[in-house]
């Protein structure tokens, strides 16, 4: 939908005014083939739907990040102060809500701003009470945060990220100090920033192709020679290339290790709805300077149709059998028999997302050993002892780690001498 009104809003600006309401007809009649492979390459790519199958934040992000795009396309199409006025609105709100979900989002929301504020003023005297009433309607899409401080003051929650009922506690998990403030970890070593940012582009060449970037800069080229016209897609490249020399300079991890590497891909997807759109409006373009220089408008355009299927189809069959994980049960049985080789009673320290995420999961949602108590180490031991969950008991049976710690004893009440963890 965004290269869509891209293409479109530059052929508007080349025609009558008394054509504009044709053209607003013509434009929402229906996508064309820049738009489908836009949305298709991104949809189709090895990332997108590999964590489109777990319960993460990235999905939502995707969604957000989509939603930005598309607002930001139909600010810059819309005709009055008042529609871009309330566009902006809900533009700001999507800003709020998206960070409360992924704080990676703040690259897109720094650079999208001043752009938002520069199309409201330009038309009109942008007003101090504009501005105060797009940071409440910002200021709204924090509202989810309210739970956290509620949450921890009724201290009902079975698990929960520390102690929010104090500023500090708040701001602690606010800004993920847990883990170090936009980094992916605290004390690890990561690689160079030279070396993250070549990962990234052989990321972007091996799951969005050669083609995908070729159309992208396309775009790119094109955008150059009518600057004035391009103002939204200079937004999203400056987003994309923002973000993923940011994330490179603060993604803390070595990638030489295919675990951490698994960790890191994930925050590309950012990077890549950018780069998908962007391939989109140069396959609009070149499509319609094609059928302005040279004869045979349909040819073209049958021609970026079967441009489109075919990369979309090469994307689906190359991704299906690494993306299919319909029959695939093997963490839930990791966490199964972890979860019954406890004795009864344990209070059980969970440090990882695998062993921490799938024994809550089967322990709460499931009811599988309810007679377990499970912390995790990296979270809840750093909690205030008034905080700490009514849940737990106060005398387990028996202390586990998961995953074990080779040197740690298990210490049980009758005081027996230390055995191996298991």
């Amino acid at each position: 939908m965004v290269s869509w009104l891209v293409i479109k809003r530059a052929s508007e600006r080349r025609r009558p005014q008394r054509r504009r309401r044709r053209c607003l007809r013509v434009r929402v009649a229906g996508p064309g083939p820049g738009a489908v492979l836009a949305g298709g390459s991104f949809a189709a790519s090895r990332l997108v739907w590999k964590w489109s199958l777990v319960a993460e934040v990235f999905s939502l992000n995707n969604l957000f990040v989509g939603l930005l795009f598309a607002l930001s396309a139909c600010v810059h199409n819309a005709e009055s102060v008042a529609h871009k006025r309330k566009l902006a609105q809900w533009g700001a709100l999507c800003c709020g809500l998206g960070l409360c979900n992924q704080h990676t989002l703040v690259v897109y929301v720094l650079v999208i701003v001043p752009w938002a504020l520069l199309q409201l003023s330009a038309p009109s005297v942008l007003s101090l009470w504009d501005v105060l009433g797009l940071g409440l309607w910002f200021s709204a899409g924090f509202l989810p945060y309210l739970y956290l401080p509620v949450s921890s003051y009724v201290n009902m929650a079975r698990w929960s990220w520390g102690d929010q009922t104090t500023l500090a506690g708040l701001l602690t998990h606010l800004l993920r100090a847990e883990y170090g403030t936009f980094s992916l970890a605290k004390s690890e070593a990561g690689v160079s920033m030279a070396h993250m940012l070549q990962a990234h582009l052989n990321h972007c060449v091996a799951d969005l192709s050669l083609p995908v970037l070729a159309l992208a800069g396309v775009a790119l080229l094109q955008a150059s020679w009518k600057r004035r016209r391009c103002s939204l897609v200079w937004l999203i490249a400056v987003m994309v290339s923002l973000y993923s020399v940011f994330f490179a300079w603060r993604a803390n991890l070595d990638i030489e290790t295919p675990l951490l590497l698994g960790v890191v891909e994930r925050f590309w997807l950012q990077a890549d709805a950018g780069m998908c759109v962007l391939a989109g409006v140069g396959l609009g373009w070149s499509v319609s300077w094609l059928q302005r220089r040279l004869a045979g408008g349909a040819v073209w355009t049958a021609g970026a149709w079967l441009l489109t299927a075919g990369l979309l189809s090469h994307m689906i069959h190359s991704n299906h059998r690494e993306c299919d994980q319909s029959s695939n049960d093997v963490v839930e049985k990791f966490a199964r028999e972890v979860a019954l080789s406890f004795p009864e009673d344990s209070l059980v320290l969970t440090r990882g997302d695998l062993p921490g995420n799938t024994l809550r999961y089967l322990h709460y949602c499931q009811a599988l050993r309810p007679d377990l108590s499970l912390v995790d180490q990296e979270v809840s031991l750093s909690t205030p002892l008034h905080a700490t969950p009514l849940h737990t008991p106060p005398r387990p049976s028996m202390l586990v780690y998961a995953p074990p710690r080779p040197t740690t004893p298990v210490h049980t009440r009758s005081h027996t001498r230390p055995t191996p963890a298991t």
